[in-house]
């Protein structure tokens, strides 16, 4: 392989990288030309048993309308069970959004997965599996 092309692959990579990178920082552009956001979520701990009490937070800013009645909270467990509104927030996505989630007592051990059930703010195609926020947790015996 010469020198060039080498070169020429490497940018290539690079240019990829840096798009990929670009992408997850929570904003993306929509089909529409419009910015849609989703910030990413963190679960603290990582591992809680049911009826333990966990944080969902994120650090990413994102300037959308906090929907009347504030962000439902669900979670769901390995089973797809959804225990939904089990905490709510008013707050906005200003860079140090959190909420405290308690954990249902009857949350079957495994995965498990906090998220905002009313998010209706990035466009989707119609051929395409448009889901809110959410972070993903285990559930301890």
């Amino acid at each position: 392989m010469s020198i060039r092309s080498r070169a020429r692959r490497v940018a290539t990579v690079l240019a990829l990288t840096v798009a990929a990178s670009s992408a997850l920082t929570g904003c993306t552009a929509s089909p529409e030309g419009a910015f849609g956001c989703v910030p990413r979520f963190t679960v603290a701990p990582e591992r809680a048993a049911a009826g333990d009490t966990v944080t969902f937070a994120t650090t990413d800013e994102c300037d959308v309308d906090v929907p009347d009645g504030g962000w439902r909270i669900t979670v769901t467990d390995h089973g797809a069970y959804s225990h939904a509104d089990v905490a709510r927030s008013d707050d906005p996505f200003d860079g140090s959004w959190s909420v405290s989630v308690p954990l249902p007592a009857d949350l079957e051990p495994g995965d498990a997965s906090v998220s905002i059930a009313n998010w209706d703010y990035a466009p989707c195609p119609a051929d395409a599996s448009c889901t809110g926020p959410s972070q993903a947790f285990t559930v301890e015996r």
